[in-house]
């Protein structure tokens, strides 16, 4: 990481407090998440403002392991979010982690988003998507985050997703977050 990350980056400290337990949850039932999108760009300097948190994972294969990953997030807080209106809070939720992991399993969505009432918190799981989860690892590199160890995409991995994401919606701030990227890379080969 290049300098450390203060709460304030993520929202604040009771923020920072929450994704913690969310990576340590995941971590308890064998999930390493990555941390891709707007808060990774964070970890590498980005000034980017971002509303939510990506992590990458494997997705569940069975309804066990949906009803595992919904219980460690529902212990850090979280709800399943079923309705998210465009630029807004989420609309509506499950407060319950094994009517959520039923849904979720029906569904089978790419992404999963879930929220955390109090905090106005909204942390998206990256399902195998835009890449497989593995690949995403198999490149992590690991930083510090609230002085804790967590998995955050490489900046290869990152251009790549950016590209897609570039592809598919246009979105301004993400051809902004390219723009930081390719920076980045090369000034990681400049000074190599």
């Amino acid at each position: 990481m290049t300098g450390r990350m203060t709460d304030k980056m993520i929202g604040g400290d009771a923020q920072t407090i929450a994704l913690s337990a969310v990576i340590r949850n995941l971590h308890s039932i064998d999930i390493e998440p990555v941390l891709v999108g707007g808060v990774a760009l964070v970890l590498l300097g980005s000034r980017r403002v971002t509303q939510d948190t990506d992590l990458v994972i494997s997705a569940p294969e069975t309804l066990d392991d949906a009803k595992k990953l919904t219980g460690a997030m529902h212990q850090a807080g979280f709800m399943y979010v079923t309705r998210i209106k465009k630029g807004e809070n989420p609309a509506s939720w499950i407060d319950n982690p094994n009517i959520a992991a039923a849904r979720q399993q029906i569904d089978r969505p790419d992404t999963i988003f879930f929220w955390h009432p109090e905090l106005k918190m909204k942390v998206d799981l990256m399902m195998d998507f835009p890449l497989k989860a593995a690949d995403v690892l198999a490149a992590a590199e690991t930083v510090r985050l609230a002085g804790k160890p967590v998995k955050r995409a490489s900046l290869e991995v990152l251009k790549k997703m950016k590209e897609i994401a570039v592809r598919e919606r246009g979105d301004p701030r993400d051809i902004q977050d390219l723009a930081f990227i390719n920076k980045k890379i090369r000034e990681k080969a400049a000074h190599r």
